[in-house]
């Protein structure tokens, strides 16, 4: 009686491990965050010690890791396993799923992911991740606690979650790839703003890379990170609105001139008001221009009144500017525009970001 109720509580753990996983997958949209969490629920409903997600790359014809948790998860996203070799790779290539009780009794074991990451493999419980009737990577989990072998109730479960995991990265690729037109999209109209003007060539570009250096440094979320590398690119969208006799004019701008230029944060904030994806970034564009001081444009705001992506924006914007060629000016070396951002620190530019800017800078100078 006792060993009946125990199973029917497993079922009942495994069916809610179900549920639990479709509300996810229904919720997240961070591909890598939603296989995390649901890799360690297949972890603790079958008692594994470690699990991972592969992909195929039809490229090399390999599979590589997209998620590999366990102690050793981040040597193992290293490797990379060719089609048709180890227990992923014949699971991969047949399309079947795979049962290792032993893997050092199995010939198709592929030793080189634990001589490389040290963990000691057991015993292999693997399944192919299929979307729209095709193999796109393959899901695996590693020795069942207290030498245990995985049995068809884990192999039923893993089979169930592998479905899910296989629309949940086919669904993630596609928005990917939305994503990506849509910062084409961005760019390419941006890019035609700065073409406008020989000087400023590749100036949003810049723009992007220096406010990302930035913004890495302070936080690691995605979507944050997004908002601001999508607020540089169209930190000058307004500039469309600039006539070229103003933009082009190749001498310093007069004052009613430098007037109508100083308009170009608030066309640009107009400009995307009607795309509701962008609205939320409308206070960088708006406010690229505005001193730490209270001293700048259009609003005067001071200090953190200025929202953070506008005062990483502002200092990125400001050392590209000195650092490439104007009509009215040379340009300044790289050494003297560093030594220029941190003069203004404090007036121009937010202090803390001034110091992270350049030892971010600094670092990314030695990479190159």
């Amino acid at each position: 009686m006792k060993s009946q109720v125990s199973e029917i509580k497993k079922k009942i753990k495994r069916l809610e491990t179900l549920v639990d996983t479709s509300m996810i997958f229904s919720s997240i949209l961070d591909i890598d965050e939603l296989l995390n969490i649901v890799l360690q629920k297949a972890e603790e409903v079958m008692d594994a010690e470690a699990s991972s997600v592969f992909r195929i790359d039809e490229k090399t014809n390999e599979l590589y890791f997209v998620t590999a948790r366990g102690e050793k998860g981040k040597e193992a996203k290293e490797i990379r396993v060719p089609m048709g070799k180890g227990i992923v790779g014949w699971v991969a290539q047949h399309g079947k799923p795979l049962f290792v009780p032993d893997v050092k009794k199995d010939r198709r074991w592929f030793k080189g992911v634990d001589e490389k990451t040290k963990f000691v493999t057991r015993s292999i419980l693997a399944v192919p991740l299929i979307a729209k009737g095709k193999i796109i990577g393959v899901a695996e989990v590693l020795n069942k606690k207290g030498n245990r072998k995985f049995n068809k109730d884990d192999l039923e479960l893993f089979k169930a979650l592998a479905n899910q995991i296989a629309v949940a990265i086919e669904n993630a690729s596609l928005y990917t790839e939305l994503d990506r037109l849509f910062l084409s999209s961005i760019r390419a109209i941006v890019e035609a703003v700065d073409a406008k003007d020989p000087y400023t060539r590749g100036h949003s570009s810049r723009v992007v890379e220096y406010s990302l250096l930035i913004a890495e440094a302070i936080d690691s979320d995605k979507d944050k990170l997004k908002d601001i590398e999508v607020s540089a690119i169209l930190h000058d969208v307004g500039k469309i609105g600039i006539p070229d006799k103003i933009l082009r004019k190749p001498g310093r701008l007069t004052f009613e001139e430098y007037a109508y230029m100083k308009r170009h944060p608030e066309l640009g904030a107009s400009i995307i008001e009607p795309i509701e994806k962008l609205r939320p970034l409308q206070k960088n564009i708006l406010y690229h221009h505005e001193r730490f001081d209270g001293a700048g444009y259009p609003s005067g705001l001071r200090g953190e009144e200025i929202p953070l992506g506008a005062r990483i924006i502002c200092i990125a914007d400001s050392f590209d500017a000195m650092t490439t060629d104007r009509p009215y000016r040379r340009k300044k070396s790289i050494h003297a525009a560093l030594l220029e951002v941190k003069r203004n620190s404090s007036t121009q530019f937010d202090p803390t970001l001034v110091k992270i800017f350049i030892r971010q800078f600094e670092r990314y100078r030695m990479k190159k």
